[in-house]
């Protein structure tokens, strides 16, 4: 009896301890190290195509929040001239595939509808690699220069996944904004249209928001760990 109030002693003394780095460290946005090793980003450079990498849709079939940074840094890449077409890489589970969805979004934020090319197939990080070399209007190869967009915590798996099929020459893209001024197309630019419109100054990031993103980001980048890991026991990775 003595050895399990001793167990559990222990174990709500360890969990309170962790309990408490997590929400104290979520709040004042404490490093989380581990990230470092999950994030692969590149300098852009001429590719063939940009990869975008679809991350999911909500239940009004949009774009995920990094899925809408995803659409946006291919767009970016395309207008600054890296490559002369964009492929949205992704099925979903919904009646409509990620890869149209995607496509839809990226023709609002600039993109034109002869850049576009499909792929509907892929429905998880480790087939998207072999069903990008089925894309026959490309025909792409291993050696084929490619931007691959993706977000920052899913750059080291998916780097991975192309490396182990044989990629040589793909540059992980994370986040880019083109270098030209045009207001119409590169958003960081724009500026209301509305005579006499101020910003209203206010912040959001109070202590219970901090603990809300950081929290998300932080069990994100552990299950990006666990999933590379299972990846490497699978031999995807």
């Amino acid at each position: 009896m003595k050895t399990a109030r001793r167990i559990l002693f222990y174990y709500f003394l360890t969990f309170g301890v962790a309990a408490n780095l997590f929400i104290f460290g979520a709040i004042w946005d404490w490093p989380f190290l581990i990230d470092r090793y999950l994030m692969v980003t590149d300098t852009p450079a001429p590719a063939e195509a940009i990869i975008c990498i679809a991350g999911g849709m909500t239940d009004d079939q949009l774009p995920t929040e990094e899925g809408w940074q995803r659409i946006y840094t291919s767009v970016q890449l395309y207008i600054d001239g890296y490559a002369p077409k964009i492929i949205f890489s992704g099925r979903g589970s919904a009646r409509i595939s990620e890869a149209e969805v995607y496509s839809e979004a990226a023709r609002w934020l600039g993109c034109p509808a002869e850049a576009i090319v499909f792929d509907p197939h892929a429905s998880s990080t480790n087939e998207h690699p072999e069903r990008i070399l089925g894309v026959t209007s490309l025909r792409l190869g291993r050696d084929s220069p490619l931007d691959i967009v993706t977000s920052p915590l899913h750059a080291s798996r998916m780097s991975l996944c192309f490396k182990k099929t044989g990629f040589t020459g793909f540059r992980m893209e994370c986040r880019y904004s083109s270098k030209k001024v045009q207001p119409e197309v590169v958003r960081s630019e724009m500026r209301s249209r509305l005579e006499g419109f101020r910003p209203s100054g206010r912040r959001y990031d109070d202590p219970l928001n901090r603990l809300k993103w950081r929290s998300a980001y932080w069990l994100t980048a552990l299950r990006e760990l666990v999933a590379i890991g299972w990846y490497k026991v699978k031999g995807y990775a």
